[in-house]
């Protein structure tokens, strides 16, 4: 059995990620994501393949989709209230979440307060109807709260968020992402929670000085990220490094970093970065940098690198990318398309940098990287122009593509199906691994059905924008048990009502035929 598709409520990033949907590293805009998708997708709920859930797992889904009539019950929700006092701290911040994604116009102020800022970590949306300036100062009563996270309240001054963070003693994880009004009393603020693992200020005000002040304080720092604020130039940033190089600062448990659409060049980020010599995630998309980011100080261990719209030249991440032996996480989205530290249009094809040579170098760099996993080179719009079939992005695919677990090829107007026949393989090789394949608005078509067909372990397939047929997906869900997902927003080939529903096409009209 399977269900189509639902939307929902957004949710703090990182708490949960969708298989297959678009992360952040894909995007070919610098400006958060915050309307809602009109992705014509088709949704599919197969018998669980992974660990059994948990018995209070189970009980909360099964509450979670009760709720409704529960509550419709004044005597039944009187009950059903005592036993929500009485659930354990640990359990609440599950059930919360997944009531927050199933039906968050129930969760009113009231019932918020009552029984779900409990536990060890909260989160709340501005998207939620129900919460409240008073909902989120109700958060103080926890006291040994150790994971704060609010998500686009920018409404609310910076003395508020101050206050608050000053009455949370125990954090260890704080997300103020979109809080807009964030600035330098509440990074003074969060300096003086000294046992932070985890910021999270992206979309706010803070100011690279006032970060400084965290920098110092927070010696636990694992991850940090400050990503489009506006107010972030060389200039600004020059008076956090004057601060650091008094206090010879070197933040050794630092792993994550990111820096997305920030308007830095190498003047401030490869000195910044030689004080973070155990990194092992680092973001600098939609940013000024020009050359490698570490300069000529030692390259850390990266897992992650992302790339995305920068005006690096590409024989220098060639390079760059030779010296990532234990590499997981690589996108270079659009390269040459921006650099501005903001969304510079993609369709200029004479702006990109990646070509079908660069590429063919960088396939020879990524095959010896045997703990690669996934790669994205969405937007690269040259790549295909000077090459069909045989040429370097069928190489990349034959050579790295189908050892991943994932891969992006979205945004290449110049790919076509006979591109995908290295997924084939030999007789003798195991079929691809990939997991999870974007092609939107590439020109692949039903010629590409025979090669998608090997790839038996995908759980999502994205079309969206390409001439694919019913003909050419039918054997497809044949050959791919585990297929869950399919973008299949602006295929013609495609009715329009059968796009988001195309599980049940396949059901109703060929599957045993």
């Amino acid at each position: 059995m399977h269900t189509r598709s639902r939307s929902h409520t957004a949710l703090p990033k990182g708490r949960r990620e969708t298989f297959g949907a678009a992360t952040e590293d894909d995007l070919l805009t610098g400006e958060p994501r915050q309307i809602p998708s009109a992705s014509a997708l088709s949704v599919r709920t197969l018998a669980s393949r992974g660990p059994i859930p948990t018995l209070t797992t189970l009980a909360a889904r099964r509450f979670v989709e009760n709720i409704r009539t529960l509550s419709s019950d004044e005597r039944l929700w009187r009950y059903v209230r005592v036993w929500l006092k009485r659930l354990p701290d640990v359990v609440v911040p599950k059930l919360f979440i997944m009531l927050q994604r199933s039906c968050p116009n129930l969760l009113s102020h009231g019932f918020i307060t009552s029984y779900f800022l409990r536990g060890p970590s909260v989160a709340l949306s501005s998207a939620l109807p129900g919460v409240l300036k008073q909902t989120i100062v109700s958060v103080t009563r926890n006291d040994t709260l150790h994971e704060l996270c609010l998500l686009g309240f920018d409404k609310y001054p910076d003395s508020f968020f101050a206050s608050l963070v000053s009455s949370l003693p125990q954090l260890r994880i704080l997300v103020l992402r979109g809080c807009t009004q964030v600035n330098v009393r509440t990074a003074k603020a969060t300096a003086s929670r000294p046992f932070l693992a985890k910021v999270n200020l992206n979309y706010t005000g803070v100011t690279p000085a006032s970060l400084g002040d965290i920098l110092n304080s927070c010696s636990l720092l694992e991850v940090l990220k400050v990503a489009g604020i506006s107010s972030w130039t060389d200039a600004t940033f020059a008076k956090l490094l004057d601060c650091l190089s008094e206090a010879h600062a070197v933040f050794t448990n630092l792993r994550n970093l990111k820096l997305r659409q920030l308007s830095l060049s190498d003047v401030s980020v490869q000195p910044f970065l030689a004080r973070c010599p155990n990194l092992k995630r680092l973001d600098v998309s939609f940013t000024h940098v020009r050359r490698s980011p570490f300069g000529t100080n030692s390259i850390p261990a990266l897992e992650k690198l992302t790339l995305t719209s920068i005006n690096m030249p590409p024989m220098d991440i060639v390079t760059l990318i030779a010296g990532l032996p234990h590499l997981q996480t690589l996108a270079l989205g659009a390269l040459g398309g921006g650099g501005q530290g903001s969304f510079v249009a993609v369709g200029n094809i004479s702006a990109m940098s990646m070509t079908d040579e660069v590429l063919a170098l960088l396939t020879d760099r990524l095959v010896v990287l045997k703990d690669l996993e996934k790669v994205s080179l969405v937007g690269n719009s040259k790549l295909g122009l000077t090459s069909r079939g045989n040429g370097a992005l069928a190489d990349f695919v034959r050579k790295a593509g189908r050892r991943l677990k994932q891969l992006n090829l979205s945004g290449l107007p110049n790919l076509r199906s006979g591109d995908m026949c290295g997924l084939m393989g030999e007789a003798s090789e195991d079929p691809p691994q990939l997991e999870e394949l974007s092609l939107n608005h590439t020109g692949v078509d039903d010629e590409a059905a025979p090669y998608l067909s090997r790839c038996s372990s995908l759980v999502s397939l994205s079309l969206a924008g390409t001439k694919i047929t019913s003909a050419g997906l039918f054997p497809i869900i044949d050959a791919c048990p585990k297929l869950e997902q399919l973008d299949l927003t602006s295929c013609r080939g495609i009715k329009i009502a059968d796009r988001r529903r195309f599980f049940d096409v396949w059901e109703e009209d060929w599957k045993d035929t």
